[in-house]
């Protein structure tokens, strides 16, 4: 059953997502100016049976209407049950209905507190953690490096924005005979994953399974999925897996494959990122998505080489109890007192 809170001339409730409520989550998804395919219930299913996450999706309704969803992951913290943003997704915001007002932002997250001591979550609205009546501290920041090819089109990138070194890594692959080729699953699937396997080792990433691939490819269609590889004559270069979303036109650039043996005379990440945004533009695609990063992470600076722009992401985690408040401010206060307490490292005269 879902929980309500009544105030003045409306009635928000919650429900969690089940088999009944399924059509509506889809449905606002679809029409949400925010909304992506990391929001679908095909990639929750992925998630949940790949990765074995525990998720709660939840369904905020002002009377009959959906006026925004949010996906979460069950978390526990010693006595505390909370929720959290869902890991593994580039995208994992609240969304909200464009009607929403702010104000009630607390009475929705009142509706949380009956249940959880704590609430994470994402949102790009910067006006509303400001609105969170409830306790609530920062979390860890970060951001989404977009590129809008009708501001910057490719022609713009290559003439204005790249470097005469980074044009050359380009079309240094071009000279060297490398050709590009498009493959679904089968042994180009799984060399394809052989080399995401060895970068991510080498940037010491989270690695994700070959059947979350495999799944990825069976629930999206061609017209969602474009894995695009670069080779010459068997040497594998590197690749690249892109989700669509061709009725928002955005391309999400999501998963690379690089060959860290190859010549330092060869960039495949610099080509890859171009063959991209040009088959994206060719397309009629209008946004490219290079993934989410810390700010202070050096691939936001490379993916500004091609005129993408980090759109900031506000993370707030909601202390919904009065016990978990009541421990967080009493932490503070010790801490705050320790600190007041140490020598002064500075010069004192």
């Amino acid at each position: 059953m879902p929980v309500s809170l009544k105030v003045p001339f409306m009635t928000y409730s919650i429900e969690l997502l089940s088999q009944s409520n399924a059509h509506r989550w889809e449905e606002f998804n679809c029409r949400c100016r925010e909304g992506t395919p990391f929001h679908s219930i095909r990639w929750k299913n992925i998630l949940e049976d790949v990765l074995k996450l525990r998720l709660r999706y939840y369904l905020i309704l002002d009377g009959g209407k959906v006026v925004g969803i949010c996906p979460f992951v069950k978390r526990s913290m010693k006595l505390f049950r909370g929720l959290s943003s869902i890991p593994r997704s580039e995208y994992s915001n609240i969304l909200l209905d464009d009607t929403f007002n702010a104000d009630h932002i607390s009475e929705i997250l009142s509706l949380f507190a009956n249940k959880y001591s704590f609430l994470s979550f994402n949102t790009y609205d910067s006006a509303l953690p400001d609105r969170i009546g409830y306790v609530n501290v920062p979390n860890e920041d970060g951001c989404n490096i977009l590129l809008d090819l009708d501001q910057t089109p490719p022609e713009t990138i290559w003439e204005e924005i790249l470097s005469k070194d980074e044009r050359y890594k380009v079309s240094r692959f071009e000279k060297g005979g490398f050709t590009v080729q498009e493959v679904g699953k089968g042994q180009d699937m799984e060399k394809f994953y052989q080399y995401y396997r060895e970068n991510l080792s080498h940037i010491k990433g989270y690695i994700l399974p070959f059947t979350f691939f495999e799944r990825l490819l069976d629930s999206f269609s061609p017209d969602e999925v474009r894995v695009a590889i670069v080779t010459n004559n068997g040497v594998f270069a590197g690749g690249n897996l892109t989700l669509l979303d061709p009725a928002r036109k955005t391309a999400y650039f999501q998963y690379l494959a690089l060959n860290r043996d190859l010549p330092n005379k060869y960039s495949p990440s610099y080509y890859l990122s171009w063959e991209g945004i040009n088959w994206a533009w060719e397309n009629g695609y209008e946004k490219i998505s290079f993934g989410r990063e810390k700010l202070d992470n050096p691939r936001v600076r490379s993916k500004a080489k091609f005129g993408a722009e980090p759109v900031p992401i506000h993370s707030r985690v909601v202390l919904l109890s009065k016990t978990a408040s009541l421990l967080y401010q009493l932490r503070q206060t010790v801490s705050g007192s320790r600190e007041a307490g140490a020598p002064s490292t500075g010069r004192v005269s």
